[in-house]
């Protein structure tokens, strides 16, 4: 069998924006994944996708354009990754809202997947949006979709065509109205437990008001939580959902 140049550059570029894609995206984009154990499936994953990738290689006659066609590849993994992170950064958001509207901002907990130390509640909804994302099988949709890229941007084809930049911004701006949303509930029960002690302060002057709407903020804040999981689990699934859509649609041609 006889392996030719041209081959060996396709197979190096595809694997370039499969590395790129899975550093990304969840589960993998920690650090509680060893970094040769994602080098070994992105690896895998680039062999298997290999004989159904289109490519053109135009650039690819000397040494300048492989390698700006090697960053291109990189930066359209990334792009595709950063697509489906929004929801998890629209989640941490969430979660840092809410620990602070319910007041534990100061409760924080090892994050191992992100090797970073969150609030409880935002690493309690990370665990349980990245749970939501494959008991709902999403990740098939997520890697059907990154295949699919290779069809609307083939190996050689430059990410600028398709002029991402203004829907991608769109997208981050999105990722603060979804954590705002998710949040809502308890910016509007902080407000009224606030409320509600402010005037109880004034008719009972020698009641500890502070102290008293700390523990009844926490309690009813936990009490919500476990109320609107069913809220927050929505907006989870129909967003990610979301993502592989605009996974394929932030690269299309202009």
């Amino acid at each position: 069998m006889t392996i030719f140049a041209q081959e060996i550059v396709v197979w190096v570029l595809v694997f370039l924006r499969t590395g790129a894609f899975f550093l990304g995206i969840p589960l993998f984009a920690g650090k509680m994944i060893p970094k040769k154990i994602r080098t070994a499936f992105a690896l895998m994953f680039s062999l298997l996708i290999n004989p159904l990738v289109p490519a053109e290689l135009d650039l690819a006659n000397h040494f300048a354009g492989v390698i700006l066609l090697a960053m291109n590849e990189v930066c359209i993994g990334l792009l595709l990754a950063m697509t489906v992170r929004m929801v998890f950064f629209a989640v941490e958001l969430a979660g840092h809202l809410i620990s602070y509207e319910i007041g534990l901002m100061a409760s924080n907990s090892l994050n191992p997947l992100l090797g970073s130390s969150n609030a409880t509640i935002t690493t309690l909804l990370y665990y349980f949006s990245l749970l939501i994302f494959f008991v709902a099988g999403i990740h098939y949709d997520v890697l059907q979709a990154f295949i699919m890229s290779f069809e609307i941007l083939p190996i050689g084809a430059f990410f600028l065509k398709a002029s991402p930049t203004v829907e991608f911004v769109e997208e981050v701006s999105h990722v603060f109205v979804i954590g705002t949303l998710m949040a809502a509930p308890f910016i509007a029960l902080n407000f009224l437990v606030n409320v509600s002690f402010a005037v109880l302060g004034k008719a009972v002057p020698k009641m500890n008001v502070f102290m008293t709407s700390f523990a009844i903020r926490i309690l009813s804040g936990l009490l919500l939580l476990v109320s609107s999981i069913l809220l927050i689990s929505s907006y989870i699934l129909e967003n990610s959902r979301r993502s592989v859509e605009i996974m394929l649609d932030i690269i299309q041609p202009g």
